[in-house]
């Protein structure tokens, strides 16, 4: 097997061009593994020839996002669309290990003609996504292999509002009879919700959530109701995914998200150089807070620019 150097630039446009020669997903895999483990900042995903919906699933333990996931991906495979599945699991705080559950839920389709299903750690990161995504989903959009990409978060409640700064659309996974926990989502994810999916459906206040939902929002977004399990609602919910695709693209809805997702993972790098820089910082004890911060920040931009 080819050894690559991971302290080394990546050149992952010839791992596209190779993945695209070899007709599979091996390549593909070895570029991912690349991207994944190098610093977001060093990994430069070329320009794809053409944008692709990324959808980010996000939404409370146990609502049935994958299960959900799975019936879309049977959906949108049925019309011959490619579907590209980037899905986080939480990794142990004791050993930074990951049970990577996600892809065994999904296990029927990994052998799917057109389907790549892709297991990521977090990490540890802030928030419910791991910190290489974004240049994972990019690398897929790269490669020219996918009509759709589906991003699902670990579930870690009202921290995932960070989904918003890579998706195009954010879809809200809920279920009947969480009570309070409705404030909960309400205070985060619901903020940055494009489309809401009440799953499990077949339960009891099934409609009372939906109704719920609509009324909270203040503005207006689909709400839609689905029993995943047997697929029910999932034809009417990949409609509501295709006619907010379709709008994005046709004004410069898409261009002006996109820009912002750009300058928030910017800000995201910028915050960690910053934290990089003031680890190793000392600084006078007699020294206000003000002349810390100046000169923590003198260093960045001085290290930045070495």
């Amino acid at each position: 097997m080819e050894a690559y150097d991971l302290n080394t630039p990546i050149d992952v446009e010839l791992l596209l061009a190779r993945h695209r020669e070899a007709n599979g997903w091996m390549q593909l895999s070895r570029a991912i593994s690349l991207v994944e483990n190098a610093a977001p900042l060093d990994v430069v995903i070329p320009q794809a020839d053409r944008r692709v919906h990324c959808v980010g699933v996000t939404g409370p333990p146990g609502a049935g996002k994958s299960t959900l996931i799975g019936r879309l991906i049977a959906a949108y495979t049925e019309t011959g669309a490619r579907v590209g599945v980037i899905a986080i699991d939480p990794s142990s705080p004791l050993t930074g290990g990951a049970l990577l559950g996600d892809r065994l839920r999904m296990e029927e389709y990994l052998n799917c003609s057109g389907v790549f299903v892709r297991s990521m750690a977090n990490r540890g990161s802030r928030g419910a996504i791991a910190a290489a995504t974004h240049n994972v989903a990019r690398l897929l959009e790269a490669s020219g292999s996918f009509d759709i990409i589906v991003i699902e978060t670990v579930g870690a409640g009202q921290t995932e509002v960070s989904i918003a700064a890579l998706a195009d659309t954010v879809l809200l996974v809920t279920i009947p009879g969480l009570g309070d926990a409705v404030q909960t989502i309400k205070a985060g994810s619901v903020e940055v919700a494009d489309v809401v999916v009440v799953n499990m459906a077949d339960r009891p206040g099934a409609a009372e959530a939906a109704r719920h939902f609509k009324l909270s929002f203040g503005r207006a977004l689909p709400v839609l109701q689905t029993v995943a399990i047997d697929g029910r609602g999932v034809g009417e919910l990949k409609a509501a995914l295709d006619q907010r695709w379709e709008q994005l693209s046709c004004d410069r809805a898409l261009d002006i998200r996109r820009s912002k997702a750009a300058t928030a993972e910017a800000a995201w790098i910028a915050e960690e150089w910053v934290r990089a820089c003031a680890s190793g910082f000392d600084s006078d004890a007699s020294a206000t807070q003000r002349e810390r911060v100046g000169s923590i920040l003198k260093e960045a931009h001085t290290t930045w620019h070495d």
